[in-house]
């Protein structure tokens, strides 16, 4: 992907030509491949079997307990672990809402996630606020809004 000219001069004007450069070469390239796994599902690889997805890890996310780098994109669409929600493919960025609420008593609250589409920070909610929690997804797109519902049903907390 190439930048558009505007964008980059803008960030190299506003950056500094060291940072700006950094952010320009960071954004032409392919964001790395995140999952998170669901405690509910597979008990992390501590306490459980890690789903086969995580034969191909490059890392762990720092800021999330269930988070793994691929070193490659595999075909999600043929691993039965991501149909059945042992794991969520997720950007490790979005990931980082579950750092943010370090500290907080979530398990057992209500939380109200707005534009929920497609489900990843919805499901980290889920597992956060545990049985005795309600998460409240809304989405208004009709589209956006059953892909949230079918990747709800599957990650199965229920809550």
């Amino acid at each position: 992907m190439t930048l558009p000219a505007k964008f980059a001069e803008r960030v190299l004007r506003d950056l500094g030509d060291s940072e700006g450069a950094a952010l320009c070469a960071a954004l032409d390239t392919e964001p790395p491949v995140s999952v998170r796994l669901n405690p509910a599902k597979c008990g992390g690889t501590e306490n459980g079997v890690p789903p086969a997805v995580l034969a191909d890890a490059d890392g762990r996310v720092p800021w999330c307990g269930g988070g793994y780098y691929l070193a490659a994109r595999p075909q999600f669409t043929f691993d039965s672990d991501f149909h059945a929600g042992a794991y969520y493919v997720q950007e490790a960025a979005s990931q980082f809402v579950g750092h943010l609420l370090q500290g907080v008593e979530v398990a057992g609250r209500r939380i109200l996630d707005l534009c929920a589409a497609p489900g990843g920070k919805t499901t980290l909610y889920a597992s956060l606020a545990g049985p005795d929690g309600l998460v409240v997804a809304n989405e208004i797109d009709r589209r956006r809004a059953q892909v949230l519902a079918d990747n709800v049903r599957k990650w199965g907390t229920g809550n």
